[in-house]
């Protein structure tokens, strides 16, 4: 835009400058006040240690009875092999002191077979679910609608045929269209086995008749001489005969020098063409019925013109110059080739195929349309679901049998677990065929619980571990040792459900040992809680969530730094404990630091700090957290 000359420049200038000094005096207010603002807010703040827990695992719950006599008893097994026996009958031992060892070998050849079954169950599940995926792909087979029939139309009149139809083409043949020229071919209509004469292709290839007579040249009839009179001799003669006068001989004028006369060309016998017959052999002159001299042929309507020219020969629906062509073939004569009986074929149109060059190997496509009505898909549907949740059992259970068989390898070395004296010692054959224990230690000291657990626990309650049990007589809490879980389930448990485990798995013995046992009588009932490792069990940190809020850029907390003023820190988090504690998963948070509560006014960035406990040394100031004061 141009500006007039005497525009005030000068004051424009002076105006946007002013304006732009406002807008930053007015930013740098509000961040100096901000700033002020967060340099003289003071937050509370607490240790996360205050305001956290830990996790180590769910509890089960089951209930077994009081022994003061516990008898430890080894059965055989046929799937273990005993390398050696370190008692005999009599021996006095202690818990810990080993009994026997099993073979190590055949026990790791078990876990490899146990691993093999359970990849072999995995893939099962793998693959129905890939099915699963198919048949929920796949669309139903709906029934075609017959659309109600079309009347006939009307066909379109063909014309009738104006051309002659020929099975034997010959020099009088006429075609219905054409000159003979390349372009514009003579056309003629003919049969499917329409043969050619011989008189047709020397027409084509504009050859003479080898066979045609020459026309006489007319020869002039001379005029005779006359002869001279004899004399009379003085010699007798003899009687005269009578002189005969020859008959004048034409004499041409100039004696014509005959031209060879050519062999006649014989026809041959056809070779094999496919899509045509061969040449008719046919005479220049016809033969009378009754034997006697050729006469020549009746003067035709048409006789095509000496050649060469081209010609092409038609096959056509119905015989029908006005239908569809069936097939053809064409015939030049100046350049005819061996190859000229060529059928027209039409070549099929492209075929596409499917692109599944992108497609999941593990998945297999139907590229063409299911034949399943839609009943029979949810019913197929239906069967699969019930399939996949049969194999996830089945994995399950392939995973139990590892973990028992894994067990089994741990504790091959197997340890007395109670104090007391070996009382018998058979060999394996025997107490195999009884069914009774081939080793008893008899243990007389103490009281020992004996109890059941479901099969899901194996692997997450081991031998060492603390269980409680509470007394149904006296009230009391009693805390015992778990010394030995059974290798065998029971036939018949006294395991009760609890909502934490399958009531329908098998359950195993266990047997824990109270070392305070006041109180205690033979056979009273015991109410037993057991501690399970969780798989996520760890040290990690459970902070309470009222500490833990968000915002675009994810969760944070309000951690104190080392400037003893509070942060916005940005947190990792996992699983909820309790509906009231969140897992902290990234490290940038230790029990050992503080945070503020996240909400209110004075909960911002930059404030300081309230209620640290300050180290009571007079000497480091250092606070409670290991920072400079």
């Amino acid at each position: 835009m141009n500006l007039p000359a005497n525009f005030p420049l000068k004051k424009v200038m002076i105006t946007v400058v002013s304006v732009v000094i406002v807008i930053a005096l007015i930013i740098t207010g509000v961040t100096a006040a901000v700033n002020g603002k967060a340099a003289n807010a003071t937050v509370d703040v607490e240790q996360v240690s205050n305001i956290s827990t830990q996790y180590w695992g769910d509890q089960s719950s089951t209930y077994g009875n009081a022994t003061s006599d516990f008898v430890q008893e080894l059965y055989p097994d046929k799937e273990k092999a005993i390398s050696k026996i370190f008692v005999k009958e009599g021996d006095t031992v202690k818990i810990g002191d080993t009994l026997l060892q099993y073979d190590t070998t055949k026990l790791q050849l078990k876990v490899e077979s146990k691993e093999l079954e359970e990849k072999k169950k995995k893939y099962e599940l793998e693959q129905a679910e890939k099915e699963l995926t198919k048949l929920q792909n796949t669309a139903p087979y709906v029934e075609p609608v017959i659309p109600e029939p079309e009347p006939e139309p009307t066909p379109t009149p063909v014309p009738e045929s104006q051309a002659e139809l020929y099975t034997e083409i010959t020099e009088h043949s006429k075609p219905f269209k054409g000159a003979g020229t390349e372009k514009d071919p003579y056309v003629f209509l003919c049969t499917e086995d329409a043969v050619l004469t011989k008189g047709f292709l020397l027409k084509l290839l504009g050859v003479t008749d080898p066979r045609a007579t020459p026309t006489p040249t007319p020869t002039p009839t001379p005029t005779p001489s006359a002869e001279p009179t004899a004399q009379p001799s003085e010699v007798p003669t003899a009687t005269p005969q009578p002189t005969v006068t020859p008959k004048p001989t034409a004499e041409p004028t100039t004696a014509p020098t005959e031209a060879p006369t050519p062999a006649p060309i014989e026809p041959t016998e056809a070779p094999a063409v496919s899509g045509m017959a061969w040449f008719k052999q046919m005479t220049f002159t016809r033969t009378n019925e009754t034997g006697g001299e050729s006469v020549p042929t009746p003067e035709p309507d048409f006789t095509l013109p000496d050649g060469p020219f081209v010609a092409r020969f038609e096959v056509h629906e119905q015989d029908n110059e006005n239908l569809p062509l069936v097939k053809g073939w064409q015939m030049d004569g100046d350049k005819i080739s061996a190859g000229f009986f060529n059928e027209v074929i039409s070549e099929p149109d492209d075929i596409q195929m499917p692109d599944l060059s992108n497609a999941d190997p593990g998945i297999s496509y139907d590229t063409g349309g299911s034949m399943y009505t839609a009943e029979e898909l949810q019913q197929m549907i239906a069967d699969k679901k019930q399939q996949i949740q049969d194999l996830k059992l089945n994995v399950k259970q392939a995973a139990h049998d590892l973990e028992k068989a894994k067990l089994d390898l741990e504790n091959a070395t197997i340890k007395s677990t109670v104090n007391g004296v070996v009382k018998s010692l058979t060999d394996l054959d025997t107490a195999m065929s009884t069914s009774s224990p081939f080793l008893v230690v008899s243990g007389g000291d103490g009281f020992y619980i004996t109890a059941s657990l479901n099969e899901s626990l194996l692997g997450k309650v081991h031998v060492g571990d603390t269980v409680m049990a509470s007394s149904w007589e006296n009230g009391q809490m009693y805390e015992a040792e778990i010394v030995q879980i059974s290798d065998f389930p029971n036939d018949n448990s006294n395991y009760y459900y609890d909502g934490s485990s399958n009531p329908n798995s098998s359950t195993y013995q266990f047997t824990a040992r109270i070392a305070d046992a006041d109180g205690l009588k033979n056979g009273m009932g015991l109410d037993i809680t057991l501690k399970a490792a969780s798989d996520n069990a760890s040290n990690a940190i459970y902070l309470f969530k009222a500490y833990i809020r968000s915002d675009d850029g994810g969760k944070y907390v309000l951690k104190v730094g080392d400037d003893n003023r509070v942060h916005k820190t940005y947190i990792k988090t996992g699983k909820t404990i309790y509906n009231q504690y969140l897992e902290i998963k990234s490290d940038t948070l230790t029990e050992e630091d503080y945070v503020a509560f996240p909400y209110g006014t004075s909960a911002i960035d930059g404030a300081k700090a309230n209620g640290m406990e300050e180290n009571t040394d007079e000497n480091d100031g250092i606070d409670a957290r290991g920072l400079d004061a």
